[in-house]
């Protein structure tokens, strides 16, 4: 049977609960959502199937405990053979650990029962973030993707930690902090509406402490698992080792530039993660890597730039789309999103965006020969963008620090 187009304007959202009286539910609360969403409800697994096979989808929301087919082989099926299609879980806390084997599969975890206005804006901010990325290939491409992958030597460091009784959570945070890809999905996880959470987390100390030893083993085995292809043959002169140097030197960069603790923790988080969309372009989108890299050498410009010129969407949006999919905090997704043009999203002072564009501007300037010799064009710091949030007079500063975190690298 052909599949039905998409109804102009409307989103497609199918919700799938094996409890009548749950639908029912959902169908009463979200009735004033009829004007932009267009809504089905089914009973099961393979129900939702079948829908998948007669029309399109934007989003799906399912209960993870079905008979049958459970939300995880349900999200599995989904993600191999329609993987545009956001993905998002409802579960009792009481099902934590069971819902924990979808983590691989879900973008997003909703407590059940949810609130209306919450689920309104899970599925709503989802939306928005299909718009983010015009192009269909790496909408398609991100949607496929499990996990990203930590580095060998990192995950092997958690697992001895946590093996150690005598561990504290300042020291597993300290092993997180190392890989960009375990910090993202430790967020993500953390950030659902499991833990009931009154605010959002964006520092890894603090996730790690509500978390617990026992659900960050459960991830990391999870992150490891799509590991196996870390090996594979990347494009001359993009290294995965002077990846995870680069990030690590701008989130220390960035982390100082502030004063509060919250504020240096947060930007540390979000510089750790700035650059995720490389990494995945690095797995993931290897041939369009390399266009990207002969254009960067031909053109003589920075890796951003050679992007728009081929596709128009840069490894700074594939990032962020990701991590916006994951669920992680605003901020951190936003500033992903613009590091490299902060100058267009409106900002009242020096944020955490501000503070990304100018550590990985920076962090460039000195660390071009250490790590990055075959790639030319810099990225170049916007002072102008500075001086206009009040802050140029710091960048004599911010510059000697760059070099101290540089060298120290060495």
């Amino acid at each position: 049977m052909p599949k039905e187009g998409l109804p102009g304007g409307k989103k497609r959202i199918l919700f799938v609960d094996d409890e009548p009286h749950i639908l029912e539910g959902l169908r009463n609360r979200l009735r004033r959502q009829r004007r932009k969403w267009e809504m089905t409800f089914v009973g099961g697994g393979h129900e939702a199937l079948e829908m998948f096979q007669r029309q399109e989808f934007d989003v799906l929301v399912t209960d993870m405990r079905m008979p049958k087919m459970d939300g995880a082989q349900l999200l599995k099926n989904v993600q191999e053979k329609h993987p545009r299609v956001v993905r998002i879980v409802l579960s009792g806390y009481s099902e934590l650990e069971n819902a924990l084997r979808a983590v691989a599969v879900a973008h997003q975890f909703l407590n059940k029962p949810c609130d209306a206005g919450e689920l309104e804006n899970v599925v709503d901010r989802a939306c928005g973030l299909q718009t983010l990325i015009d192009d269909e290939g790496v909408r398609e491409t991100v949607g496929k993707i499990e996990t990203l992958p930590p580095l060998p030597r990192v995950y092997s460091q958690l697992m001895v930690a946590l093996a150690d009784d005598r561990i504290s959570t300042q020291d597993v945070a300290q092993i997180l902090k190392q890989d960009m890809a375990m910090c993202a999905k430790l967020l993500q996880i953390v950030n659902s509406a499991f833990f009931r959470l009154s605010r959002t987390i964006a520092r890894i100390e603090e996730a790690v402490t509500y978390l617990g030893f026992n659900s960050i083993k459960q991830v990391a085995l999870a992150v490891e698992v799509f590991g196996q292809d870390r090996d594979q043959a990347s494009p001359e002169g993009v290294s995965l080792d002077a990846l995870q140097k680069h990030s690590l030197v701008v989130a220390h960069i960035a982390s100082q530039m502030f004063d509060e603790k919250f504020m240096r923790e947060d930007a540390f988080a979000a510089a750790l993660l700035h650059d995720i969309g490389k990494l995945l372009l690095v797995l993931e989108m290897p041939d369009h890597l390399s266009e990207v890299v002969t254009t960067m050498r031909t053109e003589g410009v920075p890796m951003h730039v050679a992007e728009r010129q081929l596709t128009d969407v840069t490894h700074a949006e594939v990032g962020a789309y990701l991590l916006g999919l994951w669920g992680l905090p605003y901020p951190i997704v936003e500033a992903v999103a613009n590091h490299h043009d902060p100058a267009r999203v409106e900002q009242q002072g020096f944020d955490i965006l501000a503070a990304i564009h100018t550590a990985d501007a920076l962090a460039n300037e000195y660390m071009d020969p250490v790590v990055s010799k075959t790639l030319p064009g810099i990225d170049v710091l916007d002072a102008e963008y500075l001086e206009t949030l009040g802050v140029g007079d710091k960048l004599d500063d911010w510059r000697e620090l760059a070099k101290d975190e540089v060298n120290n690298l060495r």
